[in-house]
């Protein structure tokens, strides 16, 4: 059986399949383009991959969180509690930098004359303080129909605690008003804070209709194609989901193609014995950093689509990633005060970067890169794109050089500087402002651009250890074969810990089981296919943010309702470095994660044959290196690289999909999978 999966970037669509019978892998690219499902099927096309050959199939974007970063979602209402439809206004209240004076919050993704409020009145406990009047909500729902909106947010005061309200709203606007896109706050998350819920709320009511429409499209080319196998989407979480709840739920897809990197980079993380790992994945559009400590990827649970400072919060599980404007496609430019600064917007695919030749005049930092000789103008993307230098120089001269009064190269390398600083700010964000060393890390770099930069960012954070792995240029989609469906369950439950009876919270549990298991047994999974997994959300009296801590899976009892206690202390000792064992810590949060699980076997690699490099070194060229000069460098393909070869820099290794640039004072092993091994000089 093959399995394959595509991951749809700004820039670049990636592909791979895995064939489980022989273990070999395919890979394929292609450009991205408006239309997504192009870029798909050039990639099946490219790999000679026959649709209905494929028995497992997994998909990642960025469409949604690109969908809300350039605000083209739909237009989009909010029904509230009469007196709390202005709480996307009010948020938490605060300034994220209390320094910039010229801060201004994001403008709403539903304006004040789009929202609604209704008489209904739930309390904490679930309890009606307010019946719901169906002719006032009725006429709410009509006013916002007439402003011609295509979806409608439902968020009510307290309907975590009883969705009552929320679903008879829901069923009035279905049954009146059958094209309209609904998203019912309790349907996504049933968890308290009232201005994250309804963020999230909205965020998924406004990229409902877009995503829904491509995912659509998505389905019906694989049914046309003859496709009879599964069909997943890959959600922020790391785990996957079916088209169907994808539709109704896109908001849990926001960061879904980043996240499959993070899971390959801790699969090779495990498979080599690095514990923790600094994940760098830079592509065509921007650069992303995630962190796996201990072996285990990240988690987030309070996140900004767009960054805390100007973004909208995401009250839902996602791999913590940072992403900055940091791409092969950023360009380059001069802001007001006459700085040089790169990103955040980006060339894309077409017209791309200037050296491309498909009509773009603003230099990046591929351009950058080209004019450095650090990449090959003959083999971008195996020879498909012919790049040309006269192009990245002219348009590095007119917009940087000239202005700056700099030489083509020192402008050229300027670019190179400010992206890698920028890249290594990010990891420092992940790392260093989070508590952990990334000297005690190994960075693995993946994506089109990543293994080209990686080895600059990690001089100037001191790691001394970056792997490049195999299908770099692809990594992503090679990490989606990685993945189960995943399923997670929320219920707010704010009692003190000494009060909490286990039956109680052992009975929430039990209603959430019954609720999912069925759910993913819906997905076609057995029951010995499928895996559950409770944790308690915790903190100390008076703190306002809580820690996630496993429960056990066995039936609760009060013995170990009390070792929840010691579990707690141990969790946060290891967050924060201390704990406050003599502090009463209570439950925020009753959680339930359940997992589909795949049978997948493991990726192996080809083993690759012991030959003389020297055999393989085709040709010579010149590389640009900050504070050396153009250095005369062997270049390599990686595909005739053998296990066991060592190499010293300056080299230069190339691929398909990346390229890697190795430093005068490096060193290059490859291992017995491929692995590029790269010990950085201080």
């Amino acid at each position: 059986m093959l399995r394959v999966a595509t991951d749809v970037g700004g820039t670049f669509t990636d592909y791979v399949a895995f064939d489980e019978g022989s273990g070999e892998l395919l890979a394929a690219k292609a450009s991205t383009t408006p239309d997504i499902i192009e870029g798909i099927v050039d990639c099946f096309r490219k790999s000679h991959t026959p649709v209905p050959e494929v028995g497992h199939f997994v998909h990642g974007s960025t469409v949604a969180i690109n969908t809300v970063v350039e605000r083209k979602g739909a237009r989009t209402g909010l029904l509230a509690t009469e007196g709390f439809r202005n709480v996307l206004d009010l948020g938490r209240g605060n300034i994220p930098n209390s320094f910039d004076l010229m801060f201004m919050t994001p403008d709403p993704l539903v304006p004040p004359f789009l929202r609604r409020g209704v008489v209904e009145r739930m309390l904490s406990d679930g309890r009606a303080l307010t019946a719901l009047e169906p002719t006032p909500a009725a006429k709410a729902i009509e006013e916002l129909v007439q402003n011609k909106v295509d979806s409608i947010a439902i968020c009510l005061l307290h309907s975590y605690a009883n969705p009552e309200h929320e679903a008879a709203l829901k069923k009035l606007i279905e049954k009146r008003y059958a094209g309209l896109y609904v998203t019912a706050s309790s349907d996504i998350i049933r968890q308290y804070r009232e201005y994250e819920r309804t963020s999230t709320t909205v965020l998924n009511a406004y990229i409902g209709p877009r995503v829904g429409t491509y995912l659509q499209e998505l389905a019906g080319f694989l049914d046309g194609e003859g496709f009879h196998g599964t069909a997943m989407i890959m959600q922020s979480n790391g785990g996957t989901m079916t088209i169907d709840a994808a539709r109704t739920q896109p908001v849990r897809m926001m960061e879904s193609g980043p996240v499959g990197g993070t899971m390959a980079a801790a699969y090779i993380g495990k498979k080599l014995g690095y514990e923790n790992v600094v994940a760098f994945d830079m592509g065509g559009t921007t650069a992303k950093v995630s962190i796996v400590k201990r072996g285990a990827m990240e988690v987030a649970e309070g996140y900004f689509i767009g960054g805390m400072e100007v973004g909208y919060p995401l009250q839902l599980p996602v791999v913590d990633i940072i992403e900055i404007g940091a791409g092969g496609g950023s360009i380059a430019h001069l802001d007001e005060t006459g700085a040089l600064k790169v990103g955040p917007i980006s060339a894309g695919a077409v017209p791309g970067p200037a050296c491309y030749g498909r009509g773009g005049t603003r230099p990046t930092v591929a351009d950058a890169d080209l004019v450095l000789g650090r990449l090959n103008p003959q083999y971008f993307l195996g020879g498909e794109i012919v790049l040309n230098r006269e192009n990245a120089l002219a348009a590095i001269e007119a917009h940087v050089g000239k202005p700056l009064g700099l030489e083509s190269i020192a402008s050229a390398c300027g670019i190179i500087k400010i992206a890698d600083i920028s890249m290594a700010h990010a990891v420092q964000t992940m790392t260093v402002q989070r508590g952990h060393d990334p000297r005690e890390s190994v960075m693995i770099a993946y994506g089109g651009a990543g293994p080209l930069h990686a080895v600059s960012v990690a001089r100037e954070l001191g790691i001394r250890t970056v792997v490049v792995p195999p299908y770099c240029g692809i990594f992503s989609a090679l990490g989606m074969l990685l993945a189960d469906a995943k399923n997670e369950y929320v219920t707010s439950h704010i009692k003190p810990l000494k009060n909490a009876v286990a039956g109680e919270i052992e009975a929430l549990f039990a209603k959430m089981e019954a609720e999912a298991i069925p759910v993913m047994m819906e997905a076609g999974f057995r029951r010995d296919q499928i895996a559950v997994k409770r944790a308690l959300e915790m903190r100390y009296v008076g703190q306002e943010f809580a820690l996630i801590v496993d429960c056990p899976a066995a039936e609760l009892s009060d013995a170990s309702m009390a070792d929840m206690r010691k579990r707690f202390n141990t969790v946060y000792e290891v967050r924060y470095g201390h704990a406050f064992p003599d502090i009463l810590p209570e439950i925020v949060s009753v959680r339930l994660q359940v997992v589909g699980v795949f049978n997948k076997p493991e990726p192996r690699f080809a083993p690759l044959a012991k030959t003389e490099p020297k055999a393989i070194s085709l040709e010579r060229r010149p590389v640009y290196f900050d504070g050396v000069g153009f250095v005369d460098c062997a270049v390599y393909k990686r595909a005739g690289l053998p296990a066991g070869a060592q190499l010293k820099g300056p080299l230069v290794v190339e691929e398909a999909s990346s390229t890697t640039v190795i430093g005068p004072s490096d060193s290059l092993n490859v291992d017995s999978d491929g692995n590029l091994i790269i010990s950085v000089a201080a």
